[in-house]
């Protein structure tokens, strides 16, 4: 593979929804599912749900792809600006070819010039898209530079066996425990919707609390810790 450019993420046998791992393979060869296989072979971990930025970068480095921290002022996950503030800031910078990772919301996402992709998203669009979550709080932004992209050293073409799923009993043994907190779980083509009741909901967002907007899984992992937090969200404020 050339330079470092945005391209599509591609999805495999054993497809991984989670932001880290599709922002990977929106820079690399690799499918989702090979990218948190080098996640997890490179951390010892069995399963891959969320990344830390230490994760990322140990996963791009292992692909060539160098990631740079950009010291834009106010950055902070709570109090920093948001997507929009930031697109504004660095729109200078955004010049073609460059390529920026970017924190925000608890989600990787990737920018490069007008161009914008995330593993909720998953094609590219334009950064005025209105899927693109422009109230997000930046958290931190990464330059990512490469001479020649290439395959890791670790073998990730493997995809692990089949085995029965127990968070599947989990997210019904969940909602059927808990009737109180209305809690609900659809499935359109590409993730889940998952909510709670609309008082938890409204409170959520009054209490400026990360449920309030964190509605989507890509996996029924992702779902069924999405609703222990919301169980313990109405645990707390019943």
């Amino acid at each position: 593979m050339p330079k470092l450019k945005l391209g599509a993420i591609t999805d495999g046998i054993d497809t991984n929804r989670f932001c880290g791992p599709s922002v990977i393979s929106a820079l690399t060869a690799l499918t989702t599912g090979e990218a948190a296989r080098l996640i997890r072979e490179q951390g010892g971990r069995k399963r891959i749900k969320g990344t830390s930025t230490y994760d990322v970068r140990r996963a791009l480095q292992a692909c060539s792809i160098r990631m740079e921290t950009c010291p834009y002022p106010g950055l902070h996950p709570t109090t920093g600006p948001t997507l929009a503030a930031w697109l504004r800031m660095s729109k200078k910078d955004r010049t073609p070819g460059r390529v920026f990772l970017i924190s925000a919301g608890h989600h990787w996402q990737l920018v490069s010039g007008r161009r914008y992709t995330c593993g909720r998203i998953r094609e590219i669009v334009s950064i005025r898209d209105k899927r693109v979550k422009r109230r997000a709080r930046v958290r931190a932004v990464y330059e990512l530079t490469s001479n020649n992209v290439t395959k890791p050293d670790i073998d990730v073409t493997k995809p692990p066996k089949p085995k029965t799923n127990p968070a599947y009993y989990g997210v019904r043994k969940l909602i059927k425990k808990y009737p109180e907190f209305d809690l609900t779980c659809e499935k359109d083509d590409i993730a889940h919707w998952v909510t709670m009741s609309k008082e938890l909901e409204e409170l959520a967002t009054e209490l400026n609390h990360p449920l309030g907007d964190e509605h989507y899984c890509y996996c029924i992992e992702e779902v069924w810790d999405r609703l222990k937090e919301m169980v313990e969200f109405g645990k707390e404020h019943q």
